[in-house]
């Protein structure tokens, strides 16, 4: 079995006519709301074999308290600057490359890409589990014959949000 998990970044601070996208911070919500996803994690789930981070500082300070919490696991860190804007496409290529590798993958990425993912990752018959991908939104989605490519057999194990936590 294999796993993906699919964090989408925690609320950033608004954008605005002027501000560099690439360099927004969390809300001070956002990073509180990342604290709580990161414990989840480290509570609940085995530990990624790799992690797949968009380098933009939102996705970074999203990351940063589960690093915190496991330093072990800043070694299977790879910033990958194709993350930011990816098209389902070049996501899935990552994943591809990811899960010839490793096991349990966690993707923290950004909408509406991660969104995408998500429901190309998952069966059919699991749409109705999940509506968006809200900021802070963690999905867990296990693979039971291994990921093939937008292969849409995925099982949504969880659906966790910052927010509600």
């Amino acid at each position: 079995m294999q796993r993906l998990m699919i964090l989408r970044h925690a609320k950033a601070e608004p954008w605005y006519p002027g501000v560099d996208d690439f360099h927004r911070p969390l809300s001070d919500i956002g990073a509180e709301h990342a604290r709580k996803v990161a414990v989840w994690i480290s509570e609940h789930l085995d530990a990624p074999d790799r992690i797949l981070c968009s380098p933009a500082r939102r996705t970074r300070e999203t990351l940063s308290p589960l690093l915190l919490l496991n330093p072990a696991l800043e070694s299977v860190t790879h910033f990958e600057q194709a993350i930011y804007g990816a098209s389902t496409r070049a996501l899935h290529s990552f994943l591809d490359f990811g899960f010839a590798e490793a096991d349990r993958i966690l993707m923290v990425g950004h909408n509406p890409g991660s969104e995408r993912l998500v429901f190309d990752a998952i069966a059919r018959s699991e749409y109705d589990k999940i509506t968006r991908l809200a900021t802070g939104t963690l999905v867990v989605v296990d693979f039971e014959s291994g990921w093939e490519t937008g292969s849409g057999k995925g099982i949504l194990r969880h659906k966790i949000r910052g927010k509600k936590l």
